[in-house]
């Protein structure tokens, strides 16, 4: 929380008020409390009372070595606060992925700075300064890895640091600690330096270390295409998402987390530290926008990777960082989960799913690549892209479990179809493109056309004005909201404006966008509630710019930045007040906040264009 600097003492000024942190009854800081840490290959999320409470080492999706924001008590974590009652401001240093939290009390003001150490060793390091007077702070190192299935682990001194065997043979290396529970005093002036490292200490040398953490963030960031409003937003969602690829590979995972809730007390909890092909080809667009080619040229290598591993035939919708394609589902029964939301699971059982709306994302995707950074198609994405139009041309008949992957029963939803028909509209533009002669090419012509023919048939609801969610029923979905994007109907068709209008009336709740209503959606969850997705409330201003309703647009755009937390970052799902719910932070909602960014500049400026595929809505 930012708090006035000027007034005269802070426990007088009303800080007090943020007395031992933002923490429940039970030990749980709120989603939105957490900063993100990344060194693009792991993360972390540190609490704004300087406790970091979710680590993964050494990849995004290995076993947590903190989790108390999955169980406060079993989790394990590393604070580092006043003992005293205390006001908290925070910030990112500028332009970086470093935290900076200070912390004010009645007799001083500390600092703390977090980061992720850049570099082949990796390691978790914390710097505290006294900025005046004197602050008696105490520090708890409490890991428990393995998501603490073994509960803690002993930190004995040897040789100076303090080291942690763990049960697989590893060893945690702990430094600047004299026990792994203390109290010391800071004064005006003293710097403390921490480091937790993974098999051997961290860096010797932490001002370097910070020193080159900052350097890296910023020169990645020095030249970002920046819109000329809202710069900071697409700032940091652009960090935010180089912060979840992960560099080795090239993968962009879904978010940082696992199990956090769609509802306090429910169990749509998931893991999304995995890297779907759907959510990866949007942050594509993203990239392209922001003029970040490399990151999303190492996505593609990913891919390639992907696709000669599996073949397109055996392509499943979301893979390992690595490439891995077993994603068992398991549940870690020992976890109460966050603010106890159970279940907590790791692993993905979606990734089995048919989920035939990713054929044309991706095509959509190497078309984007095609017509935006290159001169011609080269043949590897060519004999790609001419087999997701296959399998979309083969399948497009069959029911799915769709973009939202229901565990209900399969259905034939609209916005599938109209993927497929991308999957075979790209695969046709591009041959007409760069000369690609293809005995398939009636073939998807063909297929493209009886697409059409049948969702605008089956698909729209004349009583309703509106697409509905799948064949034969009446429900909306707010993916509908992408139709005119993708080519597939125009803006000013009455049938998609009907559509847009019947999403802010039926869907809408404070101003915010549901996928669908749990009530009549056969999801696998018997109507159990869920918050609004934010980038369906950003799909919703985008349709919004694409009929000509701006104002409105904007409107939706203000709303959801209003709701981002004092450093601009945003999980999944928010509550109709505001409250973020789902994993953290998440690539799906800064994906949509710097396309819809850019759409709402183009928008103003007269010109409405694309920033990316289909998905940016602004074809």
């Amino acid at each position: 929380m930012t708090v006035d600097l000027g007034a005269s003492s802070p426990l007088e000024s009303g800080w007090a008020r943020w007395a031992g942190g933002r923490r429940d009854g039970n030990g749980y800081a709120a989603i939105s409390d957490y900063g993100f840490l990344s060194d693009c290959r792991s993360a972390a999320l540190v609490s704004s009372d300087g406790a970091v409470d979710w680590l993964c080492w050494p990849r995004f999706d290995s076993p947590a070595v903190f989790a108390a924001i999955l169980d406060s008590e079993r989790g394990g974590t590393w604070s580092i606060r006043p003992v005293a009652d205390y006001a908290v401001e925070r910030r990112y240093l500028p332009h970086t992925n470093v935290l900076e939290t200070t912390f004010h009390t009645a007799t001083g003001s500390v600092r703390l700075t977090d980061w992720l150490h850049m570099g082949a060793r990796q390691a978790l390091c914390r710097r505290l300064e006294g900025i005046s007077g004197e602050v008696e702070v105490e520090l708890v190192c409490d890991p428990r890895p393995d998501f603490g299935v073994h509960g803690p682990v002993t930190l004995q001194p040897r040789l100076g640091w303090l080291i942690g065997e763990l049960p697989n043979g590893d060893r945690l290396v702990a430094d600047g600690f004299e026990s792994a529970r203390e109290r010391r005093t800071a004064y005006a002036g003293d710097v403390h330096c921490f480091s937790l490292a993974l098999n051997r200490p961290g860096p010797s040398d932490l001002t370097n270390s910070l020193q080159r953490a900052t350097a890296f963030w910023a020169k990645w960031a020095q030249d970002l295409r920046l819109p000329d409003a809202h710069a900071g937003v697409v700032e940091r969602s652009a960090l935010a998402l180089k912060g979840l690829q992960y560099q080795p590979s090239g993968a962009i995972i879904a978010a940082a987390t696992t199990s956090l809730p769609e509802s306090i007390g429910g169990s749509r909890n998931w893991d999304y530290r995995f890297s779907w092909l759907r959510d990866a080809t949007l942050t594509l667009a993203a990239f392209g926008a922001v003029g970040k080619h490399d990151e999303a040229q190492s996505w593609l290598d990913w891919l390639k990777m992907i696709s000669l591993l599996s073949g397109v035939e055996d392509l499943q919708i979301m893979y390992g960082i690595g490439g891995e394609a077993d994603l068992d589902e398991l549940v870690l029964d020992h976890l109460e989960g966050h603010k106890r939301s159970q279940p907590v699971r790791t692993g993905n059982g979606a990734a089995k799913q048919r989920q035939i709306d990713t054929y044309g994302e991706l095509a959509d995707a190497i078309w984007l690549v095609r017509t935006r950074f290159e001169d011609r198609l080269s043949p590897h994405r060519w004999r790609l892209i001419r087999a997701l139009a296959n399998r979309a041309l083969r399948e497009w008949r069959e029911p799915d479990e769709g973009i939202w992957e229901v565990r209900g029963d399969p259905k034939h939803f609209v916005y599938s179809k109209v993927m497929c028909w991308v999957a075979m509209d790209r695969a046709i533009r591009l041959a007409e493109m760069d000369g690609f002669e293809d005995s398939c090419l009636p073939h998807w012509r063909t297929g493209r056309d009886e697409i059409r023919a049948e969702v605008l048939a089956r698909g729209f609801d004349e009583e309703l004005g509106a697409f509905t969610q799948s064949y034969g029923s009446r429900s909306l979905d707010a993916s509908n909201l992408v139709l005119a994007g993708t080519g597939f109907i125009d803006a000013d068709d009455p049938r998609f404006i009907g559509t847009v209008r019947a999403t802010q009336r039926e869907l809408t709740r404070g101003g915010l966008v549901d996928r669908y209503r749990v009530d009549d959606t056969d999801d696998g969850f018997g109507g159990e509630e869920e918050g609004t997705f934010v980038i369906c409330s950003l799909w919703l201003a985008l349709a919004c710019i694409q009929i000509g309703d701006v104002d409105a647009a904007e409107a939706i755009f203000e709303r959801v930045c209003a709701y981002g937390n004092d450093l601009g970052l945003l999980a999944e799902e928010l509550t109709p007040d505001g409250e973020q719910l789902g994993n953290y932070p998440q690539a799906f909602t800064h994906i949509a906040l710097i396309l819809c960014a850019f759409g709402l500049e183009r928008a103003r400026g007269g010109v409405v264009q694309a920033v990316g595929g289909s998905v940016s809505l602004t074809a």
